[in-house]
Formats: structure tokens, sequence, C-alpha cells
């Protein structure tokens, strides 16, 4: 397979390959250049063999991307329906001994962070600044919304909770919770099923509920910090998903929902699987008798009225148990305060199918984080590390040595 490609404008020409990924986009990217060439903004590419010939019109955007003393050319398909067919490389492709020697996958992300907002949608930050503007961008593009930020060391991450993660978990969930309250029965016998929840979450369990936080910085610090069993990737890249969401569909750990959904922990397997069927059942045929006469609706009903002895089945709608919400939770432990902590609290899913509602009440943006080593010491000037993390005495004796290594 032929990757490289001449690139021709007016009497020179250059070298140029493409690259294609489907988070980040569809790209023809050139050599470094010497010098710079009379290009619009956006225009047309004519393929012909090896051969690509500029034209006027639309169908690319027109990067210029400055390394050093020299240029880079980045052509951005706009609309990836209309995609050529050529030979284009994926990052898998582009190791630094590989087949390409104008760049290595490396470069490619430097270009991308150059980029910063893809043509897609999603946005590639590879330093602090940039990633503060793009917060920026969404509190314009939103700005009735409440955002919630999130995370994640890998960017190809679900955002699911651990508990549906492994059919284990969620199949044995009410064991795992009355275990861990047995276990710290004198801290935890006065707690409402969230508090439970929560801090089952604070200590690693398997739960229904996914962190989130309200700190732009704090999401960022978890998409640069590399958990203890990962194993080294050929490149690193995070992401953080910025969810902005409706603030009147956002609920406190006060609320009916969250006690509906949170008291759902400590219903058997069975019982949670006859539940959602049955609920789902009569959303379809408009039928409330049909979950509303079964033993699972029942015995749900029993655990609600521990939290909600005014539960009023007139009012209950079963949709509430299948919707995963956003729920901002009191300041509960030293961490939740640190990290501006907050959770997105998952309902019913299917247990023999392992599916589940996913959470499309937001507005989701999708931020790829590069250059982590680099981001990770901006924000130890900014006091953003294991330390102010993780505020015990095993994380902040690491954050210690760390400084003096």
């Amino acid at each position: 397979m032929n990757y490289l490609y001449e690139l021709f404008e007016n009497d020179r020409s250059t070298k140029a390959a493409f690259f294609e990924d489907p988070n980040f986009g569809f790209f023809l990217f050139t050599e470094k250049y010497d010098h710079e060439l009379t290009l619009e903004n956006e225009c047309n590419l004519e393929i012909k063999g090896n051969s690509i010939f500029i034209s006027k019109g639309f169908n690319y955007q027109v990067y210029r991307i400055q390394r050093d003393d020299k240029l880079v050319y980045a052509f951005a398909l706009n609309d990836i329906t209309n995609k050529p067919r050529v030979e284009a490389l994926s990052l898998d492709d582009l190791p630094i001994n590989g087949p390409i020697t104008i760049y290595t996958g490396g470069e490619v992300l430097e270009y991308l962070a150059s980029i910063c907002k893809l043509p897609n949608g999603n946005y590639v930050c590879g330093n602090v600044q940039d990633y503060i503007s793009v917060v920026e961008d969404m509190s314009k593009k939103y700005p009735n919304k409440e955002h919630f930020f999130r995370g994640h060391y890998h960017y190809d991450y679900l955002l699911v909770p651990s508990l549906y993660r492994n059919p284990k978990y969620y199949n044995n969930e009410s064991y795992m919770y009355m275990d861990f309250k047995t276990q710290f029965y004198n801290e935890l016998s006065n707690k409402k099923y969230i508090e439970i929840l929560t801090t089952m979450q604070h200590y690693k369990m398997p739960t229904r509920l996914l962190d989130t936080t309200s700190n732009p910085l704090v999401a960022l610090y978890m998409a640069c910090d590399k958990p203890h069993n990962v194993k080294n990737q050929k490149y690193g890249i995070g992401e953080v998903v910025i969810m902005n969401e409706d603030i009147k569909n956002i609920k406190y750990s006060e609320s009916n929902a969250v006690i509906l959904l949170s008291c759902l922990a400590v219903l058997e397997t069975n019982y949670k699987q006859e539940l959602y069927e049955k609920i789902v059942e009569s959303i379809e045929k408009n039928d409330p008798s049909i979950y509303r006469d079964c033993l699972a609706y029942r015995r749900f009903v029993a655990e609600a009225h521990n939290e909600l002895p005014y539960f009023d089945e007139s009012f209950f709608k079963p949709e509430v148990l299948l919707k995963p919400r956003h729920v901002k939770v009191g300041m509960i432990n030293e961490r939740i305060i640190s990290q501006s902590g907050n959770f997105i609290l998952f309902g019913l899913c299917n247990y023999v199918t392992g599916d589940y509602m996913k959470l499309n009440t937001v507005a989701k943006e999708r931020v790829f984080i590069v250059h982590r080593d680099y981001i990770s010491k901006q924000l130890e000037m900014l006091n953003i590390d294991a330390g102010t993390m993780y505020p015990d005495k095993d994380h902040i004796s690491v954050s210690i040595t760390k400084s003096y290594d």
C-alpha cells in the first residue's frame, strides 16, 4: 500500500498523507514547509492516482500549523460522507518507526491539538490554556445550562458506571450493598440509600454511580492521571466529556427521584429484571396495571416507603426508574469536597442482555487530551495534583515525594 501522495500547488509540490479516525475526522497532512502556500481558508482537492491538485471550492478546511521555523498544512474534510477513496492512515499505522517518514503519530496529535476545534465538532487540547478556552466556548454555547465534567484516562471510555461493566457485579448488587453496610454498620445504619452508595463509590466498590465534577480543571487532572493498573499506550490520549444539562433535569440527594433510583440497589436481581420488563411493557402498551400488579413492584414500593413514607403511587411515573440522572450530593467526605464531586445515578437495566438506558438528556462535547505530561506540570503550578485531589495521607505523601523527583 502506498500511503504517500504528491500535492501540487501552482509550480510547487510536496509529499502528503491522508489520516482518518472516527473520533478525529479525515485529514490530509503535508510534510513540513519552508515557505507559505498561497491558499484560501477552504478549497477542493482533486485526486488523480497518487497526485493531488488544489482547486477552488469548499470541501476542505485549510489549516496552517507552525512548527518551529516551518509550516505544516492540514486539509480537513468538512463533510465525511464525501470521503474520497484513498489510502488513509490511522493512529495504529503511525508508530515511531512506521511506514511514513514525513511524520509520526505523535506529530499528528500535535497537529490536531494546534487545530483544537475539529470540523466534526470534537476538540483536541494539548495545554491548559486551550482547554480553558474550550470551557469558555461551552459557557457561551450553552448559556442556560449547568455544566458537568467527566475526565478519564482512555479517550474511548464509555460513560457507564462500574456496576454495569461486569455481569457478576450487577447480578449481585444487592448482596454487595448489604455486605458493605453490614461491615460498616455503626457508621451506615442510619444513612440513606444514596449516602451508602456514595460511600461505596468512595471506597471503589462497584455502584450504579458515575463520578462527575463541576470543576473543569478537576476533570482535566483525571484525564491526565494514570491509573496504577494501566499499561503504557502507544499514544496517550485522554478525554474530558463536557455535559451541558438543563437545570430542571438536575436532582439533589434529597429529591424523590434520587431516593427511588438509589433504593433499587437493595432489590434482588430477579425483582429488578421483572420490574424492568413490566415497566417497558406498560410504557409500550400505555397500561400502568402491567407493572403495578407484579410482585417486583410491590417489593420496590416497600423499599421506597423506608425513605418516602408518603410515597403516592398515583403520582409515580415508571420512566423515572429507567433514566440516568445528574445528582448533586452533599459534601459528605473530603474527596467529594476537593474534587467538587457530583454523580450520574443510573436506573434499571436489562439484566439479561446488560442493556441500559444511556444519558441522553444532555448535550455532550468531547475534548481529547494530548501532551498529558506537560498538562500535568501546568496543573501542578495551579496546585492541582494528587495531594489536593485525594486529600488522604497516602496520596499527599506521594505528591510530596514526586515534587522532589
